[in-house]
């Protein structure tokens, strides 16, 4: 009998049952700062006027994006790991203005993107204010992720914004249907995965483990062949995974971007079917990783990398390692999922949150830059 204390159940057992196709762990080694990171940010996004009530905040906190940055970075502590948290909620409230209403219209999500990357090219002193909770809470965070870092770490760390900003762009072309080229419906599995690299968040997540571990990695080794192909397997596991992991949320919201419904939409067959598929892409990304990673000691000696090289190429490995288990340790334990997640996104609904920046405010904001 289908009872409404059992539907619950069936879809985590559904999730639990998905996620063990993956062969790697999910990771449980969590920074012991997770809690004061938990409240730190609750406490931050208050202050910026983003939660306009204690339900809000509550349905917030169920989403345990603590433990998501606690899984991320297991050696942070302190003040790193309060920002890196701020970080990761900031995405995911930026992430949930687009499941309505805006993510449909490319043009006012364009407006919206320029503003925040205007604020990437403030310099500190010729900041503008009173943009609303969304703006302002960015330019702060803006501020002090880079307050002190050295210039080139600056540079990459702006560089992967800027992908991960113009990639809402390119997903409001497609679920509208408009544009051309980028602009169109994911027809494939490479094609959802061209965009969601950019998407998912996964590059500036990373490039938090240089400062967070005390070194930045050279131009030419951090862009170079392995440790570039190893970021985008890290990228591609972090989207396979979060499409199995979500697919439940997706379905309900009629969501395109997710490679699962692309797989099955292009090959055919029950849905499961369509899992199995990808979480095999997944694993066999993950293999190349740690068969590349093996090998990293002897390309780096070959290629006669320094005694302060070697060690922080192991501590960002070890970073991207972290990314792919903490993502998966953390979508089994967090309500956005389940069968809360699923509901908070259902028949229409949208976060409390998912309103922050009106879109007559958008226009307004964006006149000068479109």
């Amino acid at each position: 009998m289908d009872t409404h204390a059992s539907r619950p159940h069936a879809r985590h057992a559904a999730l639990l049952r998905r996620a063990a196709l993956l062969d790697f762990p999910a990771s449980a080694d969590v920074s012991p700062d997770a809690e004061a990171a938990r409240l730190h940010t609750i406490q931050w996004l208050s202050h910026h006027g983003v939660f306009e009530d204690s339900a809000a905040v509550a349905e917030y906190d169920a989403l345990r994006f603590d433990l998501l940055t606690g899984l991320f970075y297991p050696r942070a502590t302190g003040a790193d790991l309060d920002l890196g948290n701020d970080l990761v909620g900031w995405y995911f409230v930026f992430d949930d203005q687009f499941d309505g209403e805006l993510g449909c219209r490319p043009q006012e999500v364009a407006r919206l993107v320029a503003a925040v990357i205007r604020i990437t090219e403030e310099d500190g002193r010729t900041g503008g204010g009173g943009q609303g909770p969304l703006l302002e809470s960015f330019r702060d965070l803006w501020r002090r992720i880079n307050s002190g870092r050295t210039a080139v770490w600056r540079d990459r760390f702006r560089h992967h914004w800027l992908e991960y900003l113009h990639s809402y762009h390119r997903e409001a072309l497609g679920r509208t249907g408009t544009g051309a080229g980028a602009g169109a419906p994911p027809r494939s599995v490479d094609a959802v995965l061209a965009l969601r690299r950019h998407s998912i968040g996964v590059q500036p997540c990373l490039d938090l483990n240089e400062p967070f571990g005390g070194y930045t990695l050279p131009p030419a080794l951090h862009g170079g062949f392995p440790l570039a192909r190893m970021r985008e397997a890290t990228d591609d596991v972090v989207v396979f995974t979060n499409d199995i992991a979500s697919l439940d949320k997706e379905l309900a919201a009629g969501d395109v971007h997710n490679s699962v419904i692309v797989q099955r939409e292009r090959a055919g067959g029950d849905l499961e079917d369509a899992v199995r598929h990808i979480a095999d892409l997944a694993n066999a990304r993950h293999r190349w990783f740690e068969e590349t990673a093996a090998g990293l000691p002897a390309l780096l000696a070959e290629a006669g990398a320094g005694p302060d090289v070697r060690p922080a190429v192991r501590r960002y490995v070890d970073g991207m390692r972290h990314v792919m288990s903490g993502n998966l340790g953390w979508s089994l334990r967090t309500a956005r999922y389940d069968d809360r997640g699923i509901e908070a996104v259902s028949r229409g609904r949208q976060r409390p949150w998912a309103h922050l920046t009106s879109l007559d405010k958008l226009i307004q904001a964006g006149r000068s830059s479109i």
